[in-house]
């Protein structure tokens, strides 16, 4: 098993991906060969959308360790909604916030 890299904390501290999809050596062909993965990115505090290329991301994770990071990042997002929808007065502001906390951190 191979140790374990840190995530890259610039790209989690302001984004969040929200889709996947393959990037094919012919764009006009899904059956040739994948030469990489684009993300559509959430850019919080910019308040918009944009479209990324994963491997200029990644720094020291790997591609597993990107999206498993996404995947907890993302569930934990799921249980801040989950008090958003059980109390009127919660904030959600960061998707790695606690759930627990009584103001957004």
């Amino acid at each position: 098993m191979s140790e374990k890299r840190p995530p890259n904390e610039t790209y989690w501290a302001y984004n969040l991906p929200l889709q996947v999809w393959p990037i094919h050596k012919d764009p006009d062909d899904e059956s040739s060969p994948i030469v990489g993965t684009n993300i559509l990115n959430y850019m919080a505090r910019k308040n918009q959308c944009c479209e990324m290329e994963l491997d200029e991301e990644l720094q020291e994770e790997t591609r597993e360790e990107f999206f498993l990071h996404a995947a907890k990042i993302l569930e934990n997002l799921a249980a801040l909604m989950r008090k958003a929808a059980a109390d009127p007065g919660f904030h959600v502001y960061y998707p790695d916030a606690t759930p627990d906390a009584k103001e957004p951190s």
